[in-house]
C-alpha cells in the first residue's frame, strides 16, 4: 500500500537509471576521446574509473545529507551538480579538466541512484514497494543495452562532445520534472523527550 505521497514511478526509473545511463551511453567513444586528447588508449579508461570512485564517495554522502535536509533538495542539488559536470566535460580543454568533470558528474549523479531508491522506501510499503523496485529493476536491465547504442548514434552523428550535450539536457529534463511531480517523502521526526516517550526511539525506519 502506498502513502499519500506517491512519486510517479516513470520519474523514479529516469532518477534512479540516469546515473547509468551516463557511464554506458560514454563507453562507445572512448578511442575518439584519447584521440582527442592526445593520449594513450589505456590512459583514456581512468575516464571510467574515476566515474566509478565519484559515485562511491556521492553514495556515501547524499543519504546523510538527504536526512538532514530533505530528499527533494538533495536531489535537486546533486542533479544540478551532474549538469554542470556534463557542462565541463564538455568544454574541457584538456585531459585532466575533463577528469576532473567526470568525477563532479558522477558524483552529482550518484544521488539519483542512492535518494532514487530511498524515496521508493518512503514512498511505499509492503508488497506495493517490493513491485515498484522491481518494476524499477527491470527497467534498468536495459540500460547496458540501450546506452551504447544511443552513445554509438549521438557521436557518430555529431562527435563524442556531443554525448554531454544531450546527458545535460536530460538532466534537466529531469530536475524539471522533479520541481513540478516529485513531494517530498521524508518527514525527519524533531527530538524532544516526548518523542521518546511516545515511541521510545528518535527515528523509526518506515515499513
Amino acid at each position: 500500500m502506498s502513502t499519500l505521497k506517491t512519486p510517479p514511478l516513470w520519474l523514479l526509473v529516469l532518477i534512479v537509471g540516469l546515473p547509468q545511463l551516463s557511464e554506458t551511453v560514454y563507453t562507445p567513444s572512448l578511442p575518439d576521446v584519447a584521440q582527442t586528447f592526445g593520449i594513450a588508449h589505456y590512459l583514456v579508461e581512468y575516464t571510467l574509473t574515476i566515474y566509478l570512485f565519484g559515485f562511491a564517495i556521492g553514495t556515501l554522502f547524499w543519504g546523510k545529507i538527504s536526512d538532514k535536509y530533505g530528499r527533494k533538495p538533495s536531489l535537486l542539488a546533486g542533479l544540478i551538480l551532474y549538469v554542470f559536470g556534463c557542462v565541463g566535460c564538455f568544454y574541457a580543454a584538456s585531459f585532466k579538466a575533463f577528469m576532473i568533470n567526470r568525477f563532479i558528474q558522477a558524483f552529482g549523479g550518484s544521488t539519483g541512484s542512492v535518494l532514487g531508491q530511498v524515496i521508493c522506501r518512503d514512498a511505499f510499503s509492503g508488497s506495493v514497494r517490493g513491485k515498484v523496485f522491481s518494476i524499477i529493476g527491470s527497467a534498468l536491465a536495459f540500460s547496458p543495452a540501450i546506452g551504447p547504442v544511443i552513445g554509438s548514434f549521438v557521436a557518430e552523428a555529431w562527435q563524442w562532445p556531443a554525448l554531454f550535450v544531450l546527458l545535460s539536457f536530460i538532466g534537466l529534463l529531469v530536475i524539471f520534472f522533479i520541481i513540478i511531480l516529485l513531494p517530498e517523502t521524508y518527514s525527519p521526526v524533531p527530538f524532544s523527550f516526548k518523542t521518546i516517550q511516545l515511541t521510545g526511539i528518535y527515528y523509526a525506519p518506515r515499513s
